[in-house]
């Protein structure tokens, strides 16, 4: 009973902590909507320059968007510095729901899989479900659930406060 205890302990520990630090990261870069905010992790953030958006493509069921993601290290401490700032292409296939990232930038599609890892959709898979929102005010992979068979229950990839305000 008492190993049963800390784990639920540590668990709501864990999920308060995670909470509070996302919401310590700037939903717009310096309070400019211009620059929205796709991730955070481990201090640092990565914002979509709105600016950048161009949609490539344009034939449903297929899009191709580009857009610039800029690097925000030390983010979670107040930081607004951007220090990198990289093109990313995002291939889209509606009917089929399946997001693509060019890695590279020479059409080396890489599927991006909604129910992936962060290690193997890092910043790009949210950039790309911005980009779309962005550029269409569609939700993507957002608007379709997902089942979490520890919770038993059905979830949106991204949650509503992702879109808020763009």
């Amino acid at each position: 009973m008492k190993k049963v205890f800390l784990l639920l302990l540590s668990l709501c520990l864990f999920l308060i902590g995670g909470t509070a630090n996302a919401n310590m990261y700037q939903h717009f870069l310096d309070g400019d909507t211009n620059y929205v905010m796709v991730d955070g992790h481990t201090g640092e953030a990565w914002y979509l320059d709105r600016s950048s958006l161009y949609v490539e493509k344009y034939d449903p069921p297929q899009y191709i968007i580009v857009a610039n993601i800029c690097y925000v290290p030390k983010a979670i401490n107040g930081s607004t510095t951007i220090t990198k700032v990289t093109t990313h292409r995002f291939f889209y296939n509606w009917d089929m729901r399946k997001m693509y990232w060019d890695k590279g930038g020479n059409s080396n599609w890489v599927y991006l899989d909604p129910q992936g890892d962060w290690a193997h959709t890092g910043i790009v898979m949210p950039a790309g479900e911005m980009a779309f929102y962005l550029a269409y005010r569609m939700k993507f992979y957002g608007s379709l659930l997902f089942y979490n068979s520890y919770d038993k229950k059905y979830f949106p990839r991204y949650s509503d406060r992702f879109y808020e305000g763009v």
